[in-house]
């Protein structure tokens, strides 16, 4: 997997975006990010922060996935991430529950000449029981908080243990609840309630989703059942969220510094708890085994 973020598939939005015209609750949680998918490279892909981000991610795709290997991936949105597995060698199980995102990520597969790698699925992640039985794969990937929107996260763990084989490693990218660059943020422009959101009790409603936020203690008590947690890892503690990090395309100096700080915090799993996401990333127990004992750097 040798190419760069700067590399990644530029998609142009499609023409037009069907707006959901059925409001209820399933149909709009279903829908919930359709309207987004034609903006969400240009307002988090493509930027500084965006690709410097992801770019941390796909440093451990390489050493977690392999080529050949099948890879389940929960809420693929655009499809930059299934790109990038698939052209190198992997092939995946690419779902998401918005018909646009899904349209979007096919025509970036297209345009990297690597669709016959990727098998697009328009699926809840709720819903990844309906596979076939005996439908098992190498690993599963979920990136930018996706199974945060999962109302949840104790069963899908357990849909997604029953889908891998024992060994299979997984690999999340979590929305926090402790992002200091979020409170700052928010507090700076008097938003009090929204630099606080993330710790109500019980999440927050949004489209008909519940967003929760859970801290790495918490995921790695949910993970516990079925994985053993090998490790976690701060993503977003030295650069901002990309709602607040518009400045940084024009400051190319403070870009670098913090993208060097932010892969510098990859060493820190206590930083973890206190980063706009954290990585986590676990491996599949045999079945009706004991957690193992896990190194220092899960703790």
């Amino acid at each position: 997997m040798g190419a760069t973020a700067s590399n990644a598939v530029v998609v142009p939005p499609p023409a037009t975006l069907h707006p959901i015209l059925d409001l209820e609750e399933d149909n709009l949680r279903d829908g919930a990010f359709d309207d987004t998918a034609g903006t969400y490279d240009a307002t988090f892909t493509d930027t500084k922060v965006g690709r410097a981000l992801r770019e941390i991610v796909w440093s451990r795709l390489e050493q977690v996935f392999r080529p050949s290997q099948r890879i389940l991936e929960l809420g693929c949105g655009t499809g930059e991430d299934a790109v990038r597995l698939a052209s190198s060698g992997v092939r995946v199980v690419a779902t998401d529950s918005s018909s646009q995102m899904i349209q979007m990520a096919r025509r970036k597969a297209r345009i990297g000449n690597c669709q016959e790698r990727i098998e697009f699925r328009c699926l809840a992640m709720e819903a990844i029981g309906s596979f076939a039985e005996g439908d098992v794969f190498d690993g599963v990937l979920s990136n930018f908080g996706a199974v945060n929107c999962v109302q949840d996260l104790q069963a899908l763990v357990a849909d997604v243990a029953e889908r891998l084989a024992p060994g299979a490693p997984l690999l999340w990218v979590v929305m926090g609840r402790h992002a200091p660059w979020e409170w700052l943020w928010y507090l700076m422009r008097g938003r009090w309630r929204k630099a606080w959101r993330r710790l109500r009790p019980g999440g927050i409603k949004w489209r008909g989703l519940t967003i929760s936020y859970p801290t790495p203690a918490q995921m790695r008590s949910l993970l516990r059942p079925h994985f053993a947690v090998t490790r976690l890892a701060p993503l977003g503690v030295a650069l901002p969220p990309s709602y607040a990090a518009a400045w940084l395309d024009r400051s190319p100096f403070a870009a670098r510094v913090l993208t060097r700080l932010e892969r510098w915090a990859q060493r820190s799993n206590m930083l973890a708890s206190w980063s706009d996401h954290f990585i986590v990333e676990a491996v599949r127990l045999a079945r009706c085994s004991a957690p193992v004992n896990t190194p220092a750097s899960a703790a």
